[in-house]
């Protein structure tokens, strides 16, 4: 018997009910389950309300994966791989390796190897899109992940050494394959099997929130119903004050406003969309897609503040780089970055919604630029996340597209599957392999830090 396993039983006992409930259902709904459940039934689609399409679209899947070492004299080597497998067979490939020293945290240095995965398949997109010719015809590229996360990443210095503004490339070529695959018609779509979005559960709690409001309009004053919408509206940027004003109400009213404050108090929790999914859905079926915009109030803060003064906003955020340039260097800098915040301007909302191909597995997020649909958004002018008016007919054709590449729960898109598996980067491979190769190639024998065995 391995060891521990006797007080690990013991744990798992006595928290038995606790794990049962967070490990299937997730965080205890203990208010609002009906209210949840009648908008959930509301805004989550059947697949069997989608019709079939004969869709044989040329298409492309892209992934990456890596390895990084820090090593004894704090110096990271990272290798970075990244694979693109189209439906003709056809494999587009890139290759990234590099050393770098730096100063920053743990969650830094994570954030700066991961982007530079995400750089890479930019690159395959680019390989990509070169070799097509503009057409009518639809063309799809699969990306692993979520477009619209990489384009809400703040733009901040890095600090890694001799790279301390990579986001600024990244954001160049993210911007120049956006537009490149609008001209030629081809669809950029990510697929994330793994998230931690909200906003569909948010917009299904703002809906509750709407109807109850219009339930007690006739019973509270001008001042009350502003302090409530104040509150509900602005919960993550509210003043101590104004809590307490919103509780000393929620006292006086308790039976007029019990729902209101059980609302509060479920906002601030933080409750993933697919939890609701697991816990309500019956039959396979997607959310109503939703138009995402700036969103939320500090992501609006930052987006403006960068867009009204990009130089201000460029001076704060990079000083210790700035502080090293000469005159030349840093004018060149600010005409280059500022030039690139601009782009910001022209790209589009997204469409984003989560699909449940099979009800034993887990859903699909899915996010798609707007501009390939009718009555799309900037993203600069559109500050809401809201459900879309109707389902534009291409988006349809899209979704039946994504069903006839489900491949099961261990399969979830076969091209996707088959670029990972092209791509994956395995510990053995990396340590044995590339490793050996590269004290090989260097003639140097590479010095480890403790606890990490030494190939051979």
């Amino acid at each position: 018997m391995p060891n521990f396993i006797d007080l690990f039983g013991k744990e798992i006992e006595n928290n038995k009910t606790k794990f049962i409930q967070y490990l299937t259902k997730g965080v205890n709904l203990k208010a609002l389950k009906s209210e949840y459940e009648k908008q959930f039934n509301k805004y989550y689609i059947s697949l069997g309300d989608i019709r079939s399409y004969e869709n044989n679209l040329n298409t492309i899947a892209i992934d990456a994966s890596g390895k990084k070492r820090e090593f004894s004299n704090g110096i990271f080597f990272y290798l970075n791989r990244a694979s693109g497998i189209q439906n003709d067979g056809l494999i587009l490939r890139e290759l990234e390796t590099d050393v770098f020293s730096t100063n920053g945290s743990e969650f830094e240095v994570n954030t700066y190897f991961g982007r530079k995965a995400e750089y890479l398949e930019l690159k395959v997109v680019e390989q990509y899109v070169e070799a097509q010719q503009k057409s009518e015809k639809l063309k799809v590229c699969f990306l692993d992940g979520s477009l619209y996360s990489r384009l809400m990443s703040h733009i901040v210095e890095s600090p890694i050494d001799e790279n301390e503004t990579f986001i600024f490339q990244y954001f160049e070529q993210l911007f120049k394959i956006l537009n490149k695959a609008k001209k030629k018609n081809i669809i950029l779509l990510g697929l994330s099997k793994d998230s931690r979005d909200n906003f569909f559960r948010n917009a299904l709690l703002d809906e509750i929130y709407y109807e109850e409001r219009e339930k007690i309009a006739d019973l509270v004053n001008e001042n009350e119903i502003n302090l409530i919408n104040n509150v509900i509206k602005k919960i993550d940027i509210l003043r101590e004050t104004t809590i307490s004003k919103f509780k000393d109400l929620i006292d006086i009213k308790g039976d007029i406003l019990r729902k209101i404050a059980d609302i509060y108090k479920e906002y601030k929790i933080l409750r993933t969309d697919w939890e609701l999914i697991y816990r309500f859905s019956n039959v396979p079926g997607f959310t109503h897609p939703m138009e995402k915009g700036l969103g939320r109030i500090e992501q609006k803060r930052i987006f403006n503040e960068m867009i009204k003064n990009p130089r201000n906003y460029i001076a704060t955020r990079f000083r210790n780089y700035i502080s090293n340039l000469n005159k030349t260097e840093k004018s060149q800098f600010f005409d280059y970055s500022i030039k690139i915040i601009k782009k910001f301007l022209e790209v589009p909302t997204f469409i984003s919604f989560h699909i449940l191909i099979d009800i034993r597995d887990n859903p699909i997020k899915i996010d798609i630029p707007s501009w390939y649909f009718k009555n799309w958004n900037y993203l600069y002018e559109f500050h809401f996340v809201d459900f879309v008016e109707f389902i534009d007919p291409l988006l349809e054709e899209l979704i039946s597209y994504i069903i006839k590449l489900y491949g099961g729960p261990e399969n979830y898109n076969i091209l996707l599957s088959a670029a990972h598996d092209d791509v994956v980067l395995r510990n053995r491979v990396y340590s044995e392999i590339y490793e050996r190769c590269l004290q090989d190639k260097l003639n140097i024998l590479l010095k480890y830090k403790r606890r990490i065995k030494r190939t051979l």
